[in-house]
C-alpha cells in the first residue's frame, strides 16, 4: 500500500546511561513494536540514492528549507522482506514521508520502469512507486550507500500517532549497485564516540509525533533536560567513507 504520513521528528543523542529512565516512561504510555524480535529489537537496513555531485547530501548538510531523502528499505532477520521505496521529504521542521511495499524481487523492476512490475502492484502500492520513480528520474539518481542499525521502538497506545525509538549499532558501507545485499566485512559504525563526538557511548533517540508532542514526550524531554540534535544517518554515513580512516566491523 502507498502510505502517506505527516509528522515530526526530534532526535536525541542520549547517552547509554539514561536509557532505562526513558524506557521506562515509554513503557508507561506505550507498547513494544510488534515487530521486534525476543530481545525487543529489530534490523532495518536502507539502500539511500543520492545524485553524481550529492545534491541530496548536500542538501541536508546546509539544511535546506525544503529537501528529500529517497531509500529502498528491507527488514533483514526476515527472508520474506518486502522491499519499500521511500521518499522522505521535509519541508522546515515537518516530515513527509511516503512509502510503497512490494515483494523483494520485483523493485528492481519496479525502479526500472518495468509496466508488467507496476502493473502487478495493488493501486496503493503503484501509486507509492510513481512518487519514488518522478524524483528518482529526474534527478538522475544513482545507489550510493547501505545504512543499518538496531532499532528499539515504542509505539503510543494513548496517542493517535506517537512513537519512541532507540537506534543503536548504526553501520554503513558503500554501494554502488541496485543491491540490499551486504558485505559483512565492509561494515563501518558511525555512532561511536569519534564521530557523535561524545564523552560516552550514545544511542540516537527519535520522538515522532503529529501536530503536537504528547505531554509525556513533554514531560521527559523537560525532565532529563534533553537537547535535539541534529543525526542524518545518511549524511553521517556519507561524511565518514569520505573522511575518517579505515575502521570496519569485522566479517
Amino acid at each position: 500500500m502507498d502510505n502517506i504520513i505527516e509528522r515530526y521528528e526530534y532526535k536525541y543523542l542520549v547517552p547509554e546511561g539514561l536509557v532505562p529512565a526513558v524506557r521506562a516512561t515509554a513503557r508507561a504510555t506505550s507498547k513494544v513494536d510488534k515487530y521486534a524480535g525476543p530481545d525487543g529489537t529489530y534490523r532495518i537496513r536502507s539502500l539511500y540514492f543520492d545524485t553524481d555531485r550529492y545534491d541530496l547530501f548536500w542538501a541536508n548538510e546546509r539544511e535546506q528549507a525544503d529537501r528529500f531523502k529517497l531509500r529502498a528499505r528491507c527488514y533483514p532477520a526476515s527472508k520474506e522482506s518486502p522491499v519499500f521505496l521511500e521518499v522522505k521529504r521535509r519541508v522546515l521542521d515537518v516530515i513527509v514521508k511516503t512509502r510503497a511495499a512490494m515483494p523483494a524481487a520485483a523493485w528492481r523492476d519496479v525502479l526500472a520502469g518495468k509496466e508488467s512490475a507496476l502493473a502487478a502492484l495493488p493501486p496503493g502500492a503503484r501509486s507509492g512507486a510513481m512518487r519514488f520513480l518522478a524524483p528518482y528520474h529526474r534527478h538522475h539518481i544513482r545507489p550510493v550507500l547501505l545504512v543499518e542499525y538496531e532499532r528499539e521502538a515504542y509505539i503510543s497506545e494513548i496517542d493517535t500517532y506517537a512513537r519512541l525509538t532507540f537506534d543503536r549499532k548504526i553501520a554503513v558501507q558503500p554501494q554502488e549497485s541496485l543491491d540490499l545485499e551486504a558485505i559483512p566485512g565492509r561494515w563501518r559504525p558511525i555512532d561511536h564516540r569519534a564521530q557523535t563526538r561524545t564523552e560516552e557511548p550514545v544511542c540516537v533517540l527519535e520522538l515522532k509525533f503529529e501536530r503536537r508532542p504528547p505531554r509525556w514526550m513533554v514531560s521527559l524531554v523537560q525532565r532529563l533536560d534533553l537537547i535535539r540534535y541534529s543525526f542524518s544517518k545518511y549524511c553521517y554515513g556519507v561524511t565518514a567513507e569520505l573522511t575518517l580512516p579505515d575502521a570496519r566491523i569485522p566479517g
